[in-house]
């Protein structure tokens, strides 16, 4: 199995560590590439670029990175079509995943999963409606006294009201 994992921020590259644990206790051969921090390449993937490029936040910071955040954006998504993963699975960081999401869905059937959606009530209930029509399935994961478990928990996601 081979999976494209997108990590923007250091508590996704969290997450997506344990879920990279938990996969290979499940298949032991599987592969992993993508974007990801120190946590998710000690698990076994192969960052496609810095993490940190990544992690920005508010136009102040946004702006002068946007025609290297919009190039990023293609070189995810043009990876994920030159080598079709058996599934692109993206953390948290949607203002980027999901763009990515919906250029790799526009342009195949690679499967979409994102792990740890934001909460529909910290988004306006139309930006979340249009935002998450790329994904079909939402991830969390369970989050348990000593930590959060490598086996995440996924809902499949039909087109019901959000709000």
């Amino acid at each position: 199995m081979r999976f494209f994992l997108i990590a923007g921020e250091p508590s996704g590259d969290a997450l997506g560590a344990a879920l990279m644990k938990g996969l290979k206790e499940l298949h032991p051969r599987v592969e992993f590439t993508g974007v990801g921090g120190p946590l998710m390449q000690a698990e076994g993937m192969r960052s496609q670029f810095p993490m940190d490029e990544l992690s920005v936040m508010g136009l102040a910071e946004v702006l002068p990175k946007y025609r290297q955040l919009k190039r990023r954006i293609r070189e995810c998504a043009d990876a994920v079509l030159a080598n079709p993963p058996d599934a692109l699975i993206t953390i948290d960081s949607p203002d980027f995943c999901l763009r990515v999401a919906r250029l790799v869905k526009e342009a195949s059937n690679v499967r979409t999963i994102h792990y740890v959606a934001p909460t529909v009530w910290a988004w306006r209930s139309k930006r979340a409606a249009k935002k998450w029509r790329w994904q079909r399935r939402r991830c969390a994961p369970e989050v348990q006294a000593r930590g959060i478990s490598a086996r995440p928990s996924c809902r499949l996601w039909w087109k019901a009201p959000v709000g």
